[in-house]
């Protein structure tokens, strides 16, 4: 996101050099490091300044401000997302920067294909494994999840035991010999390639491992850097997609079984058919799991971010509805890249100024998002990246 700082922002965060080589995936970390880099921490006076500058902060609903974001221990996730290019990621980043630097062990995730989790911390987190973010003074973890490597797993577990699998699955259904007479076309290198959605299905796959897996226990706050919004709103359905889809099968198999039931038994398969029923039905329970966890409202927030523009509103109205439809809870609405005052205004500025007020007026009348918590981000004259930069937009923005 490119924005305004004062110039003592610009002095603080101009020789900015984080240490930090990626390490080795953690399985756990003091829970405070006090003091460390403090060097490398915006001064206060220079936040400070900033957030005079900046236009009010939040409008709406009282109780909704950072206080109650960071209130309890029990884990909370929150998702930030909206169009492509409003700074959706500098904003999830300085949000898990915000959190760590108040006492609560942070994981941010990035679910968006085409990554910038990394250019905003200014850290390499292309891996696909927890890399933990130097700075902050509680632990706090990035990961931008890896489609090439994911992929690749995908192939590797779908192959396991010599056989395609497309083949293990229908041979577990009592459909092998189909595959087989089939595979002089190769259908099964066809079938074995990974679909399309695969990244939502590996985001879904990683949300079940931060519920399920203990190396995530010790994270209390998950933000997601979720990518613009039709990934997003396909992120959101598949749960409910693939608990229908897998329910098909499940009668399907059942049908199946029942009429072949005979054969299978001399053949001594029906130990196999029960296998692949009872994972099915455990990977449905788990899609269940997700689905509860996007719609709970006590740990779960889905945040719309969007920029002062007639074409992201309108576009940000659309998500809303179509989030409740999903019912995905939504309280907050961010409003990023807002012009701070100025005592004299360009013809430029001015008309841009005027614009920005149109389109606030816009908000406060939409049906869609006059009920959210507006929270007005400022423009600033420099990028933010490095984690002192994100604590400084932080610390305006999340109060």
């Amino acid at each position: 996101m490119l924005a305004t700082a004062a110039p003592r922002l610009r002095a603080a965060a101009g020789g900015l050099s984080l240490p930090a080589p990626v390490r080795a995936q953690l399985v756990s970390l003091p829970l405070r490091r006090p003091g460390r880099y403090a060097s490398l921490r915006l001064r206060p006076s220079a936040a400070a300044a900033a957030a005079e500058a900046a236009p009010p902060a939040k409008e709406g609903a009282e109780g909704m401000g950072f206080e109650e974001m960071t209130a309890g221990t029990r884990r909370r996730y929150y998702m930030l997302g909206g169009k492509g290019g409003v700074g959706k990621t500098s904003c999830a980043a300085s949000l898990a920067v915000r959190f760590a630097n108040n006492g609560h062990p942070t994981l941010v995730v990035s679910t968006d294909p085409a990554h910038s989790l990394s250019d905003s911390f200014a850290q390499d987190l292309s891996g696909g494994a927890l890399v933990p973010v130097e700075g902050p003074e509680s632990p706090l973890f990035a990961l931008e999840i890896n489609p090439e490597k994911a992929r690749e797993e995908f192939r590797t577990a779908s192959q396991k035991n010599g056989g395609t699998g497309v083949k293990d699955f229908m041979d577990s259904m009592g459909l092998g010999v189909l595959v087989e007479q089939l595979g002089e076309l190769k259908l099964g290198e066809l079938l074995d390639t990974p679909p399309p959605g695969l990244d939502e299905a590996i985001a879904i796959s990683k949300v079940m491992q931060f519920l399920e897996a203990q190396e995530y226990s010790m994270f209390s706050r998950i933000v997601f850097d979720t990518a613009p919004t039709g990934h997003t709103l396909r992120l959101l359905s598949l749960p409910d997609f693939l608990d229908a889809s897998i329910g098909k099968i499940l009668k399907l198999r059942s049908k199946i079984a029942s009429a072949t039931s005979a054969i299978k038994s001399v053949f001594g398969q029906e130990v196999q058919q029960q296998d692949a029923a009872n994972k099915l039905e455990q990977l449905r329970e788990r899609m269940v799991k997700v689905r509860e966890l996007f719609r709970d409202t006590e740990s779960t927030e889905f945040i719309i971010v969007t920029i002062p523009t007639v074409m992201a509103i309108s576009e940000s109205a659309r998500l809303h509805s179509s989030l409740k439809k999903e019912s995905v809870p939504v309280r907050r609405l961010i409003v990023n890249q807002i012009l701070p005052p100025s005592s004299s205004d360009c013809k430029f500025c001015a008309i841009k100024r005027k614009d920005q007020t149109r389109a606030l007026d816009m908000i406060r009348n939409d049906p869609e998002l006059m009920g959210l918590n507006i929270i007005q981000a400022p423009l600033v004259d420099m990028e933010i990246r490095g984690v002192p930069a994100l604590k400084f937009l932080g610390d305006i923005v999340w109060k």
